[in-house]
């Protein structure tokens, strides 16, 4: 039995387009001298085989290429095609090179495709760069804060001013908020000044005065210039009719006939109040801010500020069954409470019904003034501001506190002018602008006319002198309330603060912020005795 050679199909490698078997030789195995090559990895070539460029944690590895060869070989001696996957693959990647190389002699031998190719691409690349370049900015986009939530184009030292308006301002302005955790500067006016330029730059004018006066500094260039800004803008609006007056609108004029009046500017403090009796009555009077307590709060307050300065009557006119002194007292209670010292004063020497009912609610304020630890609420302070503005709005409605005639009874008058001076002190009415002069005087003047005859009136005058007293600036003014409250002292047989002061709480007194000043003047008062008796 003759056994025939075996036949292997083979592939040269090296076989050009001029090739006439397109580039297969078949022979046999007696014809060659046949080697199998060795398996060789397809696929990427490595990186940099030498190392460089790699980590030491993953180091290139030396691979061992075979040399090229001319020939690769298929076993086809069963005289059929292929069967298994390798050889068949193996097939599929010769016959895949030899149609790319093919492919790539056609197109070197057509220069003209060619080109139009590169050309393309070199459009296409153009075109992927211009888009991926960056667009640059201008410097004023850059300058832009992403963040910016402010109604104004903010500049370094204005975020001090707010700073100190939210930190300090709300604390000297709002301290009786403060004792039962509310600040209105953070909940309501902070917030809607972001959206207001005219009530932002009110605001920065209030701060950069506030700061100002208490380091005992002139009035800045800046303040003046969002002074001159808010009424630009508050102008503009006044001047369209068809534009609705808003709520901020009114807290800005607000917050300038406050800070006008706490820097001493009377004049500009009586425009800012016409203009806001003017918007007030436009707006359907004081009753239509009701729903929004705090700002109608704060309208009475930049009212009351100056009236009580000037010891006139209001521009804003409250509800008439607000300041009847029957109404003044709480619901719960058909006929008020006198403190133990008004009381005594009381028995000795009567007061009218007015009064009465006004001290009533002196001594209602006082208590809850007094509470020790408050809880944090948002009705109680606004509830008891309200009960102190239709007490100050009484009285300055009345329009006997700046009689000067100093005819009639001096002692219901020297009444008056205690309860508006403590109400002042207690809402910090005076907290950097001084007393008026005018009514320092009107006191003293009922001081030297009413007869304090008995005990509980003597206890009374010198509450007053005290009272007055504490807030006196001017040298002559305090002497004068020093070496009075000397005699009384000496009549009341009082040798020490602490007795002083339980003497002072018979009548309204809040120790927490009248302690301090009170004092002062009481070790002001012991010196001036041992001086008088040397």
């Amino acid at each position: 039995m003759t056994t025939s050679s075996p036949t292997f199909l083979v592939f040269d490698s090296k076989t050009g387009s001029k090739s006439e078997d397109g580039g297969l030789i078949y022979c046999s195995s007696e014809a060659a001298n046949v080697q199998w090559p060795k398996s060789v990895r397809r696929g990427r070539p490595r990186k940099d085989i030498t190392g460089h460029g790699r980590s030491s944690k993953y180091p290139s590895k030396e691979v061992a290429r075979p040399s090229k060869k001319h020939y690769e070989f298929v076993d086809c001696s069963d005289g059929r095609r292929p069967t298994d996957p390798g050889s068949r693959k193996f097939v599929r990647t010769h016959v895949m090179h030899n149609y790319r190389r093919q492919k790539q002699i056609d197109a070197q031998a057509k220069p003209g495709l060619q080109d139009m190719e590169i050309e393309s691409r070199h459009n296409d690349a153009e075109t992927i760069m211009e888009l991926e370049r960056p667009r640059i900015l201008s410097l004023e986009s850059w300058s832009r804060d992403p963040f910016n939530s402010f109604s104004i184009k903010m500049q370094p030292y204005m975020h001090e001013l707010l700073h100190l308006y939210v930190s300090v301002v709300a604390d000297h302005a709002y301290k009786i908020e403060a004792y039962w955790g509310l600040n209105p500067i953070k909940k309501l006016w902070v917030p809607l000044a972001l959206t207001d330029p005219a009530l932002l730059n009110s605001v920065l004018f209030c701060s950069d005065q506030f700061r100002a006066i208490t380091n005992g500094q002139k009035e800045r260039p800046s303040a003046i210039n969002h002074l001159k800004r808010t009424i630009q803008i508050l102008n503009e609006r006044l001047q369209n009719p068809s534009q609705e007056i808003s709520d901020s609108t009114i807290a800005a004029v607000a917050l300038l006939a406050l800070t006008e009046q706490s820097s001493g500017n009377q004049a500009n403090w009586n425009i800012h109040m016409k203009g806001i009796k003017r918007m007030v009555e436009m707006r359907g009077g004081l009753s239509a801010f009701a729903c929004n307590p705090i700002l109608h709060d704060m309208l009475c307050r930049a009212d009351i500020w100056g009236s009580v300065y000037r010891l006139s009557k209001p521009y804003l006119q409250m509800e008439s069954r607000m300041v009847e002194p029957s109404l003044l007292r709480g619901c719960d209670e058909t006929r008020g409470t006198l403190a133990p010292g008004f009381q005594a004063v009381y028995d000795d020497y009567g007061f009218d019904s007015d009064l009465f009912d006004i001290l009533c609610t002196l001594h209602t304020v006082t208590r809850d003034m007094d509470i020790a630890n408050p809880p944090k609420s948002d009705i109680i302070p606004l509830e008891l501001r309200k009960r102190m503005r239709s007490v100050q709005y009484c009285l300055l409605s009345r329009g006997d506190c700046n009689d000067i005639s100093g005819s009639g009874d001096q002692f219901p008058k020297a009444c008056h002018l205690g309860v508006l001076l403590y109400l002042s002190t207690i809402q910090n009415g005076f907290w950097v602008s001084w007393v008026n002069k005018q009514l320092i005087w009107q006191l003293k003047s009922c001081l030297r006319r009413a007869s304090f005859a008995t005990s509980s009136m003597r206890a009374l005058r010198l509450w007053l002198l005290v009272l007055a007293g504490s807030l006196v600036l001017d040298p002559n003014e305090r002497l004068w309330f020093v070496c009075s409250i000397v005699e009384a002292v000496s009549q009341l047989s009082l040798s020490n603060w602490c007795d002083a002061k339980l003497l002072l709480e018979t009548f309204a007194w809040t120790g927490k912020i009248q302690d301090k000043s009170s004092q002062d003047l009481w070790d002001e008062t012991m010196r001036m005795q041992h001086i008088l008796r040397e």
